[in-house]
């Protein structure tokens, strides 16, 4: 699965990317302690993804880059359960004190703004 940069909307305040064949959406909005990562499918609220990303911005990038990354080879046809368990907290609300490491172990090898 593959996303193109959209204009911003209600659920997807700050950023908002559409999945090439337009069934998915995924992005960024602001909240009051920071930024929340959602995904859901095209013109719904976000049931996929929905966890707060805290107000530390520097980690966007990686934690954006690093949920991309996984999506990638995720036909678009898939399940929400199917999607779902592509990530280390499958079945559960993502916390990223518990998380965050596991999202971005995968992606260590890569420059996406981390050190080795």
């Amino acid at each position: 699965m593959k996303f193109n940069r959209a204009e911003p909307n209600a659920q997807y305040r700050t950023l908002r990317l559409v999945s090439e064949e337009s069934r998915w959406e995924l992005g960024m909005s602001p909240y009051t302690h920071g930024i929340r990562m959602r995904m859901g499918p095209f013109g719904k609220p976000p049931s996929v993804l929905d966890f707060c990303m805290g107000e530390n911005g520097s980690l966007y990038p990686d934690i954006l880059l690093a949920i991309l990354k996984k999506l990638e080879p995720v036909p678009e046809d898939q399940s929400l359960q199917a999607i779902d368990a592509v990530f280390p907290w499958k079945g559960t609300r993502a916390d990223l004190s518990l998380h965050l490491r596991s999202l971005l172990s995968e992606n260590q090898n890569h420059s996406f703004g981390s050190t080795p």
